[in-house]
């Protein structure tokens, strides 16, 4: 029995109109992804950006076909991440983070998996956010700087050039490992950058969303003199493009600080 000096609740009227729902991207991560959420809030500082995330299980390779093999099975578990956000229709704007993965499945594929449990909502990846800067800054030939092994170099070298885009320049880490991979540091992705300094590219393209360059951007682009564009950064940009979002994001490089190009 409660007893007789027990509070009572008071209720409350809201005296100020209720807060705006914020625009949602929604993550779908690799299981071993701990770089993008970490790279895409240190680019995305506007808290009227909501990121949720969830992930997807990506088992480590083994061999150079393995790690094409694991890349090719996350489609099937696409369409079971997007119902995980609740409740349906909050989330329209989603991003798979996985740049070879999003070379090997096509766009159309990715969309269609989706759309099973999520319809009406946009999907985007940074190879898709990549390719749609490309033609919005106009580029045609492209320098590319990887962390991959020389399988993986050619699956996205292949899925750029098969979109009408000319890889004139590669360099890669030669990496399998994701926890390798991970620990590339910025400077020395920046002094890779800077190899491509006597190219005839008309941008970079720096793939995997386990890199760390949102540092290293605007250093690159003022070496280089071109366009600088990075997995997080295109899915970043191709996210709030389709979220309506037009404000700059300044210090990561011009197709983020530049709202016309959205």
């Amino acid at each position: 029995m409660p007893s007789e000096d027990r509070y009572s609740t008071i209720h409350v009227k809201q005296s100020f109109p209720p807060v705006g729902s914020e625009p949602v991207i929604g993550l779908i991560l690799t299981s071993n992804d701990y770089i993008t959420e970490l790279e895409l809030h240190r680019m995305l500082r506007d808290g009227s950006i909501a990121l949720s995330s969830t992930r997807i299980k990506h088992e480590e390779p083994s061999s150079p076909d393995e790690a094409i093999e694991v890349l090719r099975r996350h489609v099937f578990e696409i369409a079971q991440a997007g119902e995980l956000f609740d409740p349906p229709g909050a989330v329209n704007v989603f991003a798979y983070a996985c740049t070879s993965g999003s070379a090997i499945i096509s766009q159309e594929k990715l969309e269609s998996e989706l759309q099973q449990t999520r319809p009406g909502s946009s999907l985007t990846s940074p190879m898709t956010g990549a390719l749609r800067a490309f033609e919005k800054l106009g580029i045609k030939r492209v320098a590319m700087l990887t962390p991959y092994i020389e399988e993986e170099v050619a699956v996205v070298a292949d899925c750029i050039e098969n979109h009408g885009f000319k890889v004139c320049a590669s360099a890669s880490f030669n990496l399998i490992s994701e926890t390798g991979i991970a620990a590339v540091s910025p400077e020395s992705i920046l002094e890779a950058g800077r190899s491509f300094k006597k190219s005839d590219a008309e941008a970079l393209f720096i793939s995997c969303t386990l890199l760390r360059t949102s540092s290293v951007i605007d250093r690159l682009e003022a070496c280089l003199g071109v366009p600088v564009i990075t997995a997080h950064q295109a899915m970043l940009w191709d996210s709030l493009r389709l979220a309506g979002y037009k404000k700059p994001v300044v210090g990561h490089g011009q197709l983020l600080a530049s709202p016309a190009l959205r």
